[in-house]
């Protein structure tokens, strides 16, 4: 069972803020890399591979890899683009760019030509670096488009630098760059409702921000435990866990390069003697339907599940409750933002409930248009003071984007909840067209920006959809152009296009083909009217998802 070490009201009273001028990540994970016996990784293949790596190991190969970079021409400031799996080679690399003062812009695999084209002009990334042969190929493909200095695979590779070998070559006595609180850490690329994905520029701060926030209060993370989150290091998450809140607290993470399924989920856990797990609701809600799983897995060692990415609904909590008395402790915060609020343990887990701003945070529920804090029970945005430590430091190079964040003392995450007359935070809705699908966080513009580029494609407007499985999906109208007519053919032409230029996950799952777009007199997309027409018809899904306590809009 998960430990009650905490007070909530004596912790938010007694809480306060001192991040020392001369913080930075990298003393952190130094001082756990003391010990040479301390273990810092473990990652299982699907062909049952297993790779272990120590937080000295990782220490020195990053060290290498950081003479690797300077021999490059990378110095402090300049941004290093990262796109590797699950595993050691993302700890070595991140650690090598941060301690020559580089700034990592982190991104996943899973990423096509037209993403990381895009990701490639807007962050001015100086050097890539992946192990992926499909990403590799997706690169070569825009050389063209596209001006890097440094291109590193894992492996031989024509027009790459073999990053794993040069290590292997480099010195290990590398000259540590003076970093402060204040340095850049990250740029880390999250969508939006209108426009291209924003690049979310974070300082080293924000890791002790994990560590006060994330670590000790959401995951009360040991150093002798060993802790699954199941994220890929693509996105903010990852700062949020596997680096925020287990290597920050010296534990031991365990990753799994595979696919997810639910009983191989709860395979691991059982196998791997699991102390704390971070999983999505919808993993979490696919392993629910698992009716013996408490009868075909031991999960004795685990002692908490985290959640967050969607809301967690009542029936996950109860399932994973009831069968094997295991606490769901759900959390909320953004890219922008770390854990804005959670469960923390000795707090009373009202399910449904994202739980209460955490300790050291300053947070309401407010109007969006004043700043203006609600009353109890009254729905409105969910706001953190601005100039927060916590907070992002800005959008890079989107200043008036900045700024329609912010209102009076607030920045807005732009979801909807309310707060009942005990503190909890109960999410409503989100306050844009953003569609979450199984956790991922999908955009208008990015969608429509892709199918819009195809050969038949006028004009698309996407909306979220209503769906039993992913809670929702992506649905894309389409307008084509003269000389094309709708067909199951051109349907699947589109999807499969998009999964070629853009990253998979972004695909419209649904696709309605129509004459025209509702517009405003200027021109703009009224996607709202979609929503509602689209709302409408799926009505009985809807409801069903309502039934099971899925359904937030």
């Amino acid at each position: 069972m998960d430990k009650a070490p905490f007070d909530y009201e004596e912790e938010r009273k007694t809480f306060k803020w001192d991040i020392p001028k001369d913080y930075n990540f990298i003393d952190t994970i130094r001082n756990w890399a003391k010990d040479s016996t301390k273990l810092m990784a473990i990652t299982e293949h699907p062909d049952g591979h297993v790779d272990k790596a120590g937080y000295r190991e990782v220490w020195d190969n990053a060290m290498r890899f950081g003479n690797v970079l300077r021999d490059s021409g990378i110095i402090k400031g300049d941004r290093v683009m990262v796109l590797l799996p699950r595993g050691t080679d993302v700890y070595t690399v991140s650690i090598g760019i941060w301690a020559i003062g580089g700034v990592v812009v982190p991104c996943t695999v899973m990423l096509r030509r037209a993403d990381i084209e895009y990701r490639i002009l807007d962050a001015g990334a100086r050097a890539l670096i992946t192990s992926d042969p499909v990403v590799a190929d997706e690169v070569d493909a825009i050389r063209d488009k596209i001006s890097i200095d440094s291109l590193f695979f894992s492996g031989e590779r024509k027009g790459w630098t073999d990053f794993r070998q040069e290590i292997n070559k480099a010195s290990g006595d590398l000259r540590l760059e003076k970093l402060t609180s204040s340095d850049a850490l990250t740029i880390n690329y999250t969508s939006g409702t209108t426009g291209a994905p924003k690049g979310v520029l974070h300082t080293h701060s924000l890791m002790y921000c994990f560590d006060r926030l994330n670590r000790y209060y959401w995951w009360d993370t040991q150093p002798d435990e060993l802790c699954w989150a199941t994220t890929e290091p693509g996105w903010a998450k990852w700062y949020w866990a596997p680096f925020g809140a287990i290597v920050n607290g010296g534990a031991v993470n365990f990753h799994y390069s595979g696919r997810f399924g639910p009983e191989k989920w709860f395979e691991l856990l059982e196998k791997w003697k699991i102390n704390k797990a971070c999983m999505t609701p919808t993993e979490l809600r696919s392993m629910a339907t698992i009716d013996d799983a408490d009868k075909r897995y031991n999960l004795d060692n685990l002692k908490v599940i985290l959640t967050a990415g969607e809301p967690c609904t009542p029936g996950i909590v109860r399932f994973i409750d009831d069968k094997f008395g295991i606490p769901v402790r759900e959390g909320y915060g953004q890219t922008e933002t770390c854990a804005i609020a959670c469960n923390i343990p000795g707090m009373e887990v009202r399910p449904g409930s994202m739980g209460k701003f955490t300790p050291g945070v300053e947070g309401a529920i407010v109007d969006p248009e004043t700043g203006e804090r609600l009353p109890i029970g009254v729905r409105g945005v969910i706001a953190v003071v601005r100039d927060h430590p916590m907070l992002f430091k800005g959008y890079h190079k989107k200043e008036e984007k900045t700024a329609e964040c912010f209102v009076s003392d607030w920045y807005l995450t732009g979801d909807l909840a309310n707060m009942d007359e005990d503190g909890y935070i109960w999410f409503d809705s989100r306050a844009d067209d953003v569609c979450i699908s199984s956790g991922y966080r999908i955009g208008p513009f990015e969608v429509e920006s892709v199918v819009d580029s195809h050969e038949a494609v006028l004009e698309s407007a996407m909306i979220p959809s209503p769906d039993l499985l992913r809670g929702e999906v992506v649905k894309v109208f389409v307008v084509l152009k003269e000389g094309y007519a709708p067909s199951e053919e051109l349907m699947v032409d589109i999807q499969q296009y998009v999964k070629q230029v853009a990253a998979p996950y972004k695909y419209p799952r649904e696709i309605e083909f129509v004459e025209e777009l509702p517009k405003t007199i200027s021109g703009k997309i009224k996607r709202k009217e979609l929503r509602v027409k689209e709302f409408e018809e799926k009505k009985g899904v809807i409801e069903e998802l309502k039934e099971k306590g899925l359904w937030f809009r």
